[in-house]
C-alpha cells in the first residue's frame, strides 16, 4: 500500500504555483484542445437505439432500482475512504431512517474525481486505492458488481481530460475499426461509459443525462446533438428526467448578469421541452460545492451533494436566487421564434429557493450556524497554513532588507533610523521616508496591491476597494511590527536579529491578516467562500445520495451525511465505526 495522502494544502506556495500554471494552460488552450469532438468521432454511437449496457429498464419491474450519487472525491485518504466504505456496504441504516438502504446498482460520480490536478498516479492513490480497500472490506460476487459512471469536473480537465478518459472511458464497443473491450475496474465496480457524457435509461420511464461542461460551463455542439437525439428518438413519451451536471449554476448565478453563468445549463434543460414529447425535468444533481444543499423551483429539486471526500465548503453564504431570464423554466411555455431584427427579451422569471423545514432552517449540511462558526477558524490561518506564512515572512525580510539598504545610503542602519526620532510618530515618518528613498520598495508595494486586487472576489469597483483595503491592512501590520521591534528590542546595529524578528512576526502577522480578510469577506459579504474553507482543509461533514426508483414510478432521494470522519492513518487500516445519518427527511418525487 502506497502512502495515504492527507488533505490538499491549497495555500502551499508550490501547490499554488503548480495549480496556477495548470489553470492558465487549460484555460488558454482548453477550447483548442477540447477532446470531446474527437471523442465523438472516434467512439460513435448507434443512432437507432441506446447502447444495451446503458439500458437499466430491462431489469425486473418487480424490484425497486437503487443507485448512488456522489461528487468531489479523491482528496484526503480519511474522507474519501470513509465515503467509499459507506458506498461499499451491502446495506446502511442511517440514523433518522427507519429502513435499511441497499447498495446502489449504479454509482454516479458527479465531477472532480481527484484533487488538486489529475494524473494517473493521483487517480491511483487518491481514488482507486481507497475505493479498492473499501471493496476488500465488503467484497461482492462478480455477478453483483455495481456499475460505475463519472462526469469530469474542472479539476479532471486540467490535463485536457487525458487521465480521466484512460480511467473511466476504457470500454469500447465492437465495430469496423475497433474490437470490443470491457471497462476497467475501480474498487470492484466496472466502468461502462465510452465518452465523458452519457444517457442512462432507468426503470419506470426515468432517464438520467450526465453532462460534461468542460472548464468554463461550455457544452460542445456534438454533446448538444447527442442529448437532443436522445430526447427526440430514444426517450418514451412523458419521460421523467434526472440531469447530472458539473456545477450548481442555480446557486452560482449572478442575478445581475445571468448570461455569464446560466446560459449553457438553461439550454440543456430546455432540450427536454423542445422534444415536444411531454418530458419533465424532475431532479438535477451536481457537486463542485463541497456540501449538501437543496433548492427547489416548481416541482423540481436541485441538489448539490459534493461531499465525497474533498475539503468542506460553507453553506451560510447560500441564499435564494431570483432573476429575469431569456427562456422559461423546463416546464414553461413554448418560446415563439423571433421576428427578423427582433431581440430576445428577458420575459421569464427563474426563481430558485433553498428548501427549508417548518422552522425556516435551510436543508443544508452542515447547518448554516455551524458553517458560520467554522469560518472563525480563519483567525488561525497561520497555523493551518504555516508554509504560506513562512513565504510571507520571507517577503517581509526582503522588504525590510530594501529599507535597510536605503538607510545605508544615509550612513545609518534600519534599526538606528527608526530609533533616532524621539516619538513614535517620528519613527513612522522615518519609515516612509526610507521606503521612498529608492523605487524598489514602492514597486514591491504596487506588485502586492495588484496581487490582492486580483485575488479579491468582489464585483466591479468593489474589487479594487477590497484589494486596496487588504493591502493597506497588510502594510500597516508590517510597518507597526518593524517600528515596534526597532524601538523596543535591544538591537544595536545588528540587522540580522531585526530581520529574523521581522521574518517570524511579519509572516505570522501577514497570514493572520489574510485569515481575518477571508473571515470578514465570508461572514459579512458572502464572498471568498472557496478560499476561506480551502484554507481550513476540513475533512468532516461528508455526504452522498442514495436514490430509489420504486415500482410505482416514484423516486426517493435519501441524503446521507457523515458529520465526523475518523482518522485512519496507521500501518493497518482500523476501519473505525462510521455514524451516517439522514441530512433531511427523504425527498419524495412522484
Amino acid at each position: 500500500m502506497s502512502a495515504r495522502p492527507r488533505m490538499t494544502r491549497w495555500f502551499s506556495p508550490p501547490r499554488l504555483a503548480s495549480i496556477g500554471v495548470r489553470v492558465a494552460i487549460s484555460t488558454v488552450f482548453g477550447r483548442f484542445a477540447d477532446r470531446r469532438p474527437s471523442m465523438a468521432a472516434e467512439r460513435p454511437l448507434d443512432p437507432q437505439d441506446i447502447d444495451p449496457v446503458y439500458d437499466y429498464a430491462r431489469q425486473s419491474l418487480q424490484d425497486d432500482f437503487w443507485f448512488d450519487f456522489m461528487a468531489d472525491t479523491g482528496d484526503g485518504w480519511d474522507s474519501t475512504y470513509a465515503v467509499a466504505r459507506l458506498l461499499a456496504a451491502q446495506h446502511i441504516n442511517p440514523s433518522g431512517c427507519n429502513e435499511n438502504l441497499p447498495r446502489g446498482r449504479v454509482l454516479i460520480m458527479g465531477g472532480d474525481e481527484v484533487y488538486p490536478t489529475p494524473s494517473a498516479e493521483d487517480y491511483k492513490q487518491k481514488l482507486e486505492n481507497p475505493f479498492f480497500e473499501a471493496y476488500r472490506k465488503n467484497p461482492w460476487p462478480d455477478t453483483e458488481a455495481p456499475d460505475l459512471y463519472a462526469i469530469p469536473g474542472n479539476h479532471d480537465w486540467y490535463d485536457g481530460l487525458s487521465a480521466f478518459l484512460n480511467l473511466f472511458c476504457w470500454r469500447q464497443r465492437d465495430g469496423v475499426w475497433s474490437f470490443a473491450r470491457p471497462g476497467g475496474p475501480i474498487g470492484g465496480r466496472r466502468t461502462r461509459q465510452t465518452r465523458s457524457y452519457f444517457a442512462l435509461k432507468l426503470p419506470q420511464n426515468w432517464w438520467l443525462w450526465a453532462l460534461d461542461i468542460q472548464l468554463s460551463d461550455y457544452i460542445d455542439q456534438q454533446q448538444v446533438n447527442f442529448f437532443d437525439h436522445v430526447a427526440r428518438n430514444w426517450m418514451g413519451d412523458n419521460s421523467n428526467l434526472i440531469i447530472c451536471t458539473g456545477q450548481p449554476d442555480w446557486a452560482y448565478v449572478d442575478t445581475e448578469d445571468p448570461e455569464r453563468t446560466f446560459d449553457h445549463f438553461s439550454y440543456m434543460e430546455s432540450l427536454a421541452r423542445k422534444a415536444k414529447k411531454g418530458h419533465r425535468v424532475r431532479l438535477v444533481l451536481t457537486g463542485d460545492s463541497h456540501h449538501y444543499s437543496r433548492y427547489t423551483e416548481g416541482d423540481r429539486n436541485y441538489i448539490t451533494a459534493g461531499g465525497g471526500g474533498a475539503f468542506l465548503h460553507p453553506t451560510h453564504q447560500l441564499k435564494d436566487r431570483t432573476f429575469q431570464w431569456l427562456w422559461p423554466p423546463p416546464d414553461g411555455p413554448e418560446v415563439p421564434p423571433l421576428a427578423p431584427g427582433e431581440v430576445r427579451q428577458k420575459n421569464y422569471t427563474r426563481s430558485f429557493s433553498l428548501a427549508r423545514d417548518p422552522n425556516g432552517r435551510a436543508h443544508v449540511f452542515p447547518e448554516q450556524g455551524t458553517s458560520r462558526a467554522l469560518a472563525w477558524r480563519n483567525l488561525a490561518f497561520a497555523f493551518y497554513n504555516w508554509d504560506y506564512a513562512a513565504t510571507l515572512g520571507i517577503f517581509s525580510i526582503i522588504f525590510a532588507w530594501l529599507l535597510h539598504t536605503n538607510a545605508l545610503i544615509d550612513g545609518m542602519t534600519l534599526a538606528r533610523a527608526l530609533t533616532v526620532p524621539i516619538d513614535f510618530g517620528g519613527a513612522l515618518r522615518a519609515y516612509f521616508a526610507l521606503a521612498l528613498t529608492s523605487p524598489w520598495p514602492s514597486l514591491l508595494f504596487l506588485a502586492v496591491l495588484a496581487g490582492y486586487c486580483y485575488f479579491a472576489d468582489y464585483k466591479g469597483y468593489w474589487r479594487i476597494v477590497a484589494g486596496f483595503v487588504h493591502t493597506l491592512a497588510q502594510g500597516a501590520v508590517a510597518v507597526l511590527l518593524t517600528v515596534i521591534a526597532a524601538r523596543l528590542l535591544p538591537l544595536g546595529d545588528n540587522i540580522w536579529v531585526l530581520l529574523a524578528y521581522i521574518g517570524v512576526a511579519g509572516g505570522l502577522g501577514a497570514a493572520t491578516v489574510m485569515g481575518l480578510y477571508l473571515l470578514l469577506s465570508l461572514n459579512w459579504f458572502c464572498v471568498h467562500w472557496d478560499e476561506a474553507f480551502s484554507a481550513l482543509r476540513i475533512r468532516h461533514y461528508k455526504n452522498f445520495l442514495r436514490i430509489r426508483i420504486r415500482t410505482d414510478g416514484g423516486l426517493t432521494v435519501y441524503p446521507i451525511g457523515l458529520t465526523y470522519t475518523p482518522s485512519d492513518h496507521g500501518a493497518e487500516l482500523r476501519n473505525p465505526q462510521l455514524s451516517p445519518h439522514l441530512i433531511e427527511a427523504a425527498v419524495s418525487i412522484r
